[in-house]
């Protein structure tokens, strides 16, 4: 096995994993660069080439031109959407559809806030363009394309200072054919013109959505496009002499040319890093059900395993606005160890989503900070240790954190700063709960047969809290549960998703339309992969098919095997599906299916996590590393804090206690036990009393 190296850019701080040829893994942390975020990636690559050749012999160095195979979670698109910052970008649709970004659904998302108003269209209506031309859902052309008034909005277009233009036409899905003519009279006048097309960027029907998410990957491809070749160049002149490959939303990897063609599929490429990494995991150990907590600086995203996958979804929002593209079903909330803690208008204790982020960061941080974060509120409780914070290359100020939590929380609630430290990490795990619970009990899942996953930088931190919240009562806190993000990205596989429209009764299918379609995604798939460097032999193809019932706006995701179309097994699978989920089924309402989806696998060999030994005689009995006085239930108690590196498999500890790596630390309550299983997991689970 070559070397590997990946990157898990997050708010506060970016993870890097170095696997080498030994299939030994190298982890480092460095503080985020969020004004670049690619200088944090280029100075974490070469601290840990540096930390890695520590512990290697004379001439068997690690150089970036050893590196195989790098790949990183791109957060350049995601930044992008929430902050706005976009590039003029312009809309092409068919006329009398000029105002579907502005009208979107009319429904309220939220039934009873009467104060809700829309978010502001991504793209102004002086920069969207009608043309004429008409065609139906059957892809038959009601109306030909007006080459002529194609045209003149070309000449519009160039004047308008647009760097980008999606191009929309109505029923493109089942006929692209005027909107790649669109296409080439556009860039015939305005040849240096980023165009997307809806047709190839989310090729299904429903007019806003695909229009929503065309609009955003064509606003977003001069972003990711100048992020990627400046990161590729630097990195080429560091020695990197592979492509760099890009994590993408639906736990999939791609080149950085297909991402930049596609940046719509790597909004959530950091955040799924951590859920495929919680999969890959969760098989190697024998955990099918897995809730996935990633906490990090400055949000927590919760994701879920079902039955040994991740559990994806073909349509998600960001900030209020539809992608219709395959991700990993991720929840992310305001809750980091940078969150900060306020008082409402009732004096009420809040915590997020408001962040301190990585400038200026936790007052404790020593980077200019005044507002009280968690990690101020985990120091106050002396949960984290101000000497061996990262392993004791960043040193916490204690003094800092007992200012901030006293002064902005325990002085106006009239506490002591120990019962307002606590109280901000009571309201931040119920906060974690709630989320945990709705995603849990949305798709008909019950808390109680899934294990949490705690990892991030400040997972483990509050894993005992939030078992004791949540209705999930065992969890575990992997090794180097800072880099489950980076390491998760050295796991993935190679990932195109295809699909198409195609509306029908199931009753009266016809199985060779159906094996046409399903032909023709094939190809397109695998000829993606081969593109980028995969043998066809080796792309695994799943096939899947969206069915409802007819009259309803959605549908359930039923799996299919290869071959015939089987109308009455598929039927059946999804009654069963919707009975699952929704708790009833019907046969009284006729089934029909509405898009045809195929998922193309290019396999990567899988390194394994390493495995420790048990504890011998010459390792003499468990014993705390050292002790120090931590805040538990309303006082300060004498707690055993354990260092990782002393920990066996097998080794069970009664709570409360501390356990401490270089880049986290995991805090286990009263009444909780953790145990080291033979990968240095800890496993906490409750012990009634």
């Amino acid at each position: 096995m070559s070397s590997r190296l990946s990157a898990d850019i997050g708010g506060t701080f970016t993870d890097l994993v170095l696997l080498d040829e030994a299939g030994h893994l190298h982890v480092q942390k460095t503080p985020s660069t969020p004004d670049d975020f690619k200088n944090g990636v280029l100075n974490g690559v070469q601290i840990t080439l540096a930390a890695a050749n520590e512990t290697r012999g004379k001439g068997t160095e690690i150089a970036m031109k050893d590196v195989e195979y790098f790949v990183h979670g791109a957060t350049v698109v995601l930044n992008a959407l929430i902050q706005r910052k976009l590039p003029t970008t312009a809309l092409v649709t068919t006329a009398g559809f000029r105002d579907v970004l502005e009208i979107m659904r009319t429904n309220n998302p939220f039934m009873y806030d009467m104060r809700y108003v829309k978010p502001a269209p991504l793209i102004p209506r002086r920069l969207r363009f009608e043309i004429g031309e008409r065609v139906l859902h059957t892809g038959e052309v009601m109306t030909e394309l007006d080459e002529a008034g194609v045209r003149e909005v070309a000449l519009k277009l160039k004047a308008s200072g647009a760097t980008a233009v999606a191009v929309c036409l109505i029923h493109a899905y089942a006929n692209p054919a005027h909107e790649q003519r669109v296409r080439d009279i556009i860039c015939e006048t305005c040849p240096d013109m980023v165009v997307c097309l809806s047709s190839e960027v989310a090729g299904e029907q429903r007019e806003f959505e695909r229009t929503s998410t065309t609009s955003i990957n064509a606003a977003t491809v001069p972003i990711i496009t100048s992020y990627l070749d400046r990161l590729s160049g630097e990195l080429r002149d560091l020695g990197l002499q592979r492509d760099l490959y890009v994590m993408q939303s639906n736990g999939g990897v791609i080149t950085s040319n297909v991402a930049r063609d596609l940046p719509v599929r790597t909004v959530l490429s950091g955040p799924s890093g951590g859920v495929v990494g919680g999969a890959y995991l969760a098989n190697e150990i024998g955990l099918d059900n897995v809730v996935t907590l990633d906490m990090g600086g400055t949000s927590t995203d919760i994701g879920l395993v079902a039955h040994g996958r991740a559990v994806t979804v073909d349509e998600s929002h960001v900030d209020g606005w539809p992608i219709l593209a395959p991700m990993i079903e991720i929840l992310a909330i305001g809750a980091g160890g940078g969150s900060i803690g306020w008082l409402d208008s009732g004096g009420g204790l809040r915590v997020g989503p408001q962040s301190a982020g990585a400038v200026p960061g936790p007052v404790c941080y020593r980077r200019g900070g005044d507002e009280p974060t968690v990690s101020d509120a985990c120091l106050v409780l002396s949960r984290l240790d101000p000497d061996y914070f990262l392993g004791g290359r960043m040193d916490l100020d204690v003094d800092g954190a007992n200012w901030v939590i006293s002064e902005k929380v325990a002085g106006p609630l009239k506490m002591s700063k120990e019962e307002a430290a606590q109280g901000m990490i009571t309201v931040v795990t119920a906060n974690m709960a709630k989320a945990m619970r709705q995603i849990l009990v949305a798709r008909g899942l019950d808390p109680r047969d899934f294990t949490l996953m705690a990892f991030g930088g400040a997972g483990g931190m509050v894993v005992g809290d939030l078992l004791r919240a949540s209705d999930v009562k065992r969890a575990l806190v992997p090794n180097n549960p800072g880099a489950l993000c980076a390491i998760g990205m050295l796991v993935t596989d190679f990932r195109y998703d295809a699909s198409a429209t195609l509306v029908r009764a199931l009753k009266s299918a016809d199985a060779d339309e159906v094996a046409k379609v399903f032909a023709r995604l094939d190809t397109e798939a695998r000829g993606k992969l081969v593109e980028e460097g995969l043998r066809a032999e080796d792309v695994l193809v799943e096939r899947y098919v969206d069915v409802r019932y007819v009259g309803q706006e959605y549908y359930l995701k039923i799996p299919v095997d290869d071959g015939p179309l089987d109308v009455a097994m598929l039927e059946t699978e999804f009654n069963k599906e919707h009975e699952r989920v929704y708790g009833y089924s019907t046969s009284l309402f006729p089934c029909e299916f509405v898009n045809l989806r195929l998922t193309a696998l290019g396999k990567v060999m899988r390194p394994k996590f390493p495995t420790y030994a048990a504890r011998s005689a010459a390792d003499g009995p468990l014993k705390p590393d050292t002790r120090r006085q931590v805040y538990f239930g309303g006082r300060f108690a004498d707690t055993p804090i354990y260092r990782i590196e002393s920990l066996r498999p097998g080794d069970t500890m009664m709570g409360p206690l501390v356990i401490e790596d270089p880049n986290s630390t995991v805090v286990v309550l009263a009444d909780q036990q953790a145990t080291v299983d033979g990968y240095k997991n800890i496993l906490i689970e409750e012990i009634d009393a």
